[in-house]
């Protein structure tokens, strides 16, 4: 659940900048971003891989990564060898993550759907972290995402199909309005899953079966 959502929200050009300036990020790239382990179930390896993509190619277009432990990330570097339009930026202070994703312009949930805990049951904090963003979000198109998001707020791709993660990604850094539209419908949603909302669910629930106890 987002927590909060205060810290997460809100996107202009001057908030942008900022964050790229303090972070170091480069100024006038797209900056498509996954933030979160490297494990293979959480498919980062696709969105690696969608990264070569020739759409994608001598173009100011930049994949970043953040997150990983010390093992994943020099794995993942070594997948990454000759790939010169990434960045990976390793683990990030919890604190920061706002402004990460506050600096990007396209965020990616590229989970995989080769593994049962992908599919079915994972319900990822980062996945309202993104959509509390109000950033545009392209995310495998699975079950457990679709219990959260539809066509609506967000493009759905193919899992472990990096075309397919390529087309979305260049679908949505070049058409404007159908960003705007699905990080605006995903930012609206996510207020329904602050940790302040669940708590007033549970006690709801809770109230709901006292009473009914005493029925």
């Amino acid at each position: 659940y987002a927590r909060g959502g205060s810290a997460f929200g809100g996107k202009s050009q001057e908030l942008v900048d900022k964050n790229r300036e303090e972070l170091g990020l480069p100024p006038d790239a797209k900056l498509v971003m996954y933030t979160g382990h490297l494990y293979e179930w959480k498919g980062a390896g696709t969105l690696l891989a969608a990264s070569r993509s020739p759409k994608f190619q001598n173009k100011n277009i930049r994949f970043v990564f953040v997150g990983g432990t010390k093992y994943d990330i020099a794995r993942f570097q070594k997948q990454a060898s000759g790939v010169e339009n990434i960045l990976i930026l390793g683990h990030r202070p919890y604190s920061e993550i706002p402004k990460y994703l506050a600096a990007a312009d396209v965020l990616v949930l590229p989970n995989s759907g080769k593994f049962e805990i992908s599919r079915t049951q994972t319900s990822p904090l980062k996945l309202f972290e993104y959509m509390a963003s109000n950033r545009p979000i392209i995310a495998s198109d699975l079950p457990s995402i679709r219990e959260i998001l539809d066509e609506s707020t967000a493009l759905l791709a193919e899992p472990d199909n990096p075309g397919s993660l390529a087309d979305g990604i260049f679908t949505i850094l070049n058409d404007e309005n159908l960003g705007r539209k699905i990080a605006e419908n995903a930012g609206r949603k996510a207020r329904e899953y602050t940790w302040e909302k669940r708590a007033q669910k549970v006690i709801s629930a809770i109230r709901g079966a006292l009473t009914q106890s005493r029925i």
